[in-house]
């Protein structure tokens, strides 16, 4: 059985991961846009080939690469780290809130809602990590690190089944290296200035 890009993503070499992102994206974003979305015919590739882009030849529609952002927040309380286990995770690991940005919404306001969403607590002082490609099937991840600021850590007993707050001492098993996840998690663990952006991937 051949392996999926999601198996070989965190083993890649930083230009690597990039360009995999892009070619993965590329193609979901070709698979997915083969007729026109407002009148149905089939779409052809610009006339421009410096333009990446997909036209209608009916009525000209033009649709560009899009990419749906996505939060990830790091938030301490203290001197522990607020871990959480979706059911979507595979095994027991444990990782970071995160979820999609909403339309209308700016980047911090996700972060806001999507902790009381997940956690029924609130923070503050949030502050920008850094971002990761990732092409499942065409995001990108924007990560903040945030401290609580009040409220009772909760789950939200149907995407989150189990929160907790965790000193270095005794993480449970966490994001494998490769992730901004795991990125942000180590600068955390190895007390790292915040203000730095910490390089995601390292070979």
């Amino acid at each position: 059985m051949s392996m999926s890009l999601r198996d070989t993503f965190r083993d890649m070499t930083p230009d690597e991961m990039r360009a995999a992102s892009r070619e993965a994206e590329l193609a979901e974003w070709q698979r997915t846009n083969r007729r026109c979305g407002c009148c149905g015919a089939e779409m052809a590739p610009h006339a421009d080939p410096g333009e990446r882009a997909l036209v209608c030849p009916a009525c000209g529609y033009t649709v560009y690469p899009r990419i749906a952002p996505a939060v990830i927040a790091l938030v301490t309380k203290g001197d522990k780290v607020l871990l959480q286990r979706n059911t979507h995770y595979k095994g027991v690991v444990w990782s970071l809130v995160a979820g999609f940005v909403d339309a209308g919404e700016n980047l911090e306001d996700a972060v806001r809602r999507e902790i009381r969403e997940e956690a029924s607590i609130e923070v503050k002082n949030l502050r920008y990590f850094g971002s990761q490609t990732w092409p499942f099937p065409s995001n990108i991840m924007i990560g903040f690190r945030a401290e609580y600021a009040g409220g009772e850590l909760k789950p939200d007993g149907e995407e989150v089944i189990e929160s907790g707050w965790f000193d270095r001492a005794h993480l449970p098993e966490i994001p494998r290296p490769g992730s901004i996840a795991r990125a942000m998690l180590d600068a955390w663990i190895h007390r790292l200035d915040p203000r730095l952006r910490v390089a995601v991937h390292k070979r």
